[in-house]
């Protein structure tokens, strides 16, 4: 077992490395907790990261919003193949017709086709969440519901409001009262409180000047709450909510969530999953499949504005890791030492990204070439000198908070698509640097006739 000097200095050491402001990590193993911080909370106090330091969950927060859900499955109140309008009647889109096909199991799995990275910035207000399905209402439905993985912030904020609805409280009171006091957190939603508590501050690392500063917001719209902007945590509030996904309970042997909703979260859902987020081989109910065999190992990985974050579950060992950072930055600490600790400790290796083949398939490239637009922008899909290339145009909204996440990969050039399976209609894009790649598919015309490309994880469909 890892002691707690050890890891600090594996943690300082990454930190150092690829210039981290501050850090805290945690592991726990057969009852035992090992934790270390590093760094500083902000470059402008100064203040020391420290055990009980708040830092942003990101879109972790999307397992307490999926768990917070799964009580009221437990309790009859839910049911997960029920449509979605079975409990907001006025949940609709600008395509009425596919948003009615729309479960509440679609929304736990990000297959329903809601937008990826809709960012409205609704004014906050007890009424947010009710506000966005009225914004949620002009945007289309990308895809068929059901048939294809496609991250969905959307789809968590949907589910947030399904909360409200059937609780009668607020969704940070509900989070409250049915995961966080009950599990006995050093958490918040609230952002008076972090006034109040040691809190760590997101930023952007500038490597050409060699200068680190805060951002300049602190967190995204509240209307996000439920896909990641609001809960603030320690990395020990990580560990035991990771600790209650072990055997359903709380820390005073209260039950949370029963064994039938614990494995139905952690079971994979899809039957391709092929391309969509790099680090994770499937999906389940909420939780991200970080391994399948020879045992499950579960996890979710966040960020918000200039921070990083990860949660990784081991059930079968026992045994929870959890990893927090404030700085762009953050990502690469995250992924090295997660690394690092699942491999030498539990033997788990994190899946390889997808990579660019020794030589490309041959396919033919004009029926593959077109326009294809979702919430989030448009894709085009030429052909150049016998080449297909795809060409990303993010909305202005999106770009903008890529970049705070540290993030802002490839957009507005036209880059080589190299084919890997012809039959699956399977390609990578080249994004420039050596190794350096996208998972891209295309997906065969649904009902309506209108085929999509999955670039990532996200769905266009195809509009010329």
């Amino acid at each position: 077992m890892m002691t707690s000097t050890e890891l600090a200095g594996r943690l300082s050491e990454l930190a150092e490395k690829f210039s981290v402001t501050g850090a805290s990590a945690a592991l726990w193993h057969d009852g035992v907790l090992v934790r270390a911080q590093t760094g500083t909370a902000s470059v402008v106090t100064g203040a020391p990261v420290r055990a009980d330091t708040l830092f942003a969950a990101g879109s972790i927060t999307k397992v307490f919003t999926s768990s917070l859900v799964m009580t009221l499955v437990d309790e009859g109140l839910l049911d997960l193949d029920a449509p979605v309008r079975a409990y907001l009647p006025d949940f609709t889109s600008a395509t009425p017709e596919r948003s009615d096909a729309i479960t509440v199991r679609m929304l736990f799995t990000h297959s329903s086709g809601l937008a990826a990275n809709h960012l409205p910035d609704l004014p906050p207000g007890d009424d947010v969440l009710e506000r966005l399905m009225g914004d949620l209402a002009t945007l289309p439905v990308t895809g068929v519901p059901g048939e294809r993985w496609c991250y969905s912030n959307a789809g968590m904020g949907t589910l947030g409001r399904l909360v409200e609805v059937i609780t009668g409280e607020r969704y940070d009171a509900a989070l409250r009262s049915r995961v966080l006091e009950p599990l006995g957190l050093n958490a918040t939603p609230d952002a008076e409180e972090l006034l109040l508590r040691s809190t760590a501050v997101g930023h952007v690392v500038d490597p050409v000047a060699g200068t680190t500063s805060p951002v300049a917001r602190l967190r995204l719209g509240p209307e996000n709450g439920p896909a990641g902007s609001r809960l603030w945590l320690d990395a020990d509030a990580l560990i035991r909510f990771g600790r209650t996904h072990l055997d359903g309970t709380a820390p005073d042997g209260r039950r949370i969530l029963s064994p039938e909703a614990l494995e139905l979260m952690r079971t994979p859902q899809f039957d391709d999953y092929w391309g969509c987020l790099p680090l994770y081989v499937n999906w389940g109910l909420g939780w991200a499949i970080v391994q399948e065999a020879p045992e499950r190992v579960i996890g979710h990985a966040g960020a918000n504005n200039g921070m990083h974050s990860n949660l990784v579950v081991l059930p079968e060992r026992k045994a929870v890791l959890a990893v927090l950072t404030n700085s762009q930055t953050g990502g690469q600490l995250v992924s090295a030492l997660c690394a690092d600790l699942l491999g030498e400790l539990f033997g788990v290796r994190v899946p390889e990204p997808v990579r660019a083949p020794e030589s490309a398939v041959e396919v033919v490239p004009e029926p593959f070439a077109g326009r294809y637009a979702s919430p989030d922008g448009e894709v085009v899909v030429d052909v150049r000198d016998g080449r297909l290339h795809l060409e990303l145009n993010r909305t202005p909204a999106l770009v903008a908070w890529e970049r705070l996440m540290g993030s802002p990969g490839e957009g507005g050039q036209a880059l080589p698509l190299v084919c890997v399976d012809a039959e699956r209609r399977r390609f990578v894009l080249e994004l420039g640097s050596p190794g350096a790649v996208a998972a891209v598919q295309f997906l065969a015309p649904g009902p309506d006739g209108r085929p999509t490309l999955v670039r990532a994880g996200t769905l266009y469909e195809r509009i010329a």
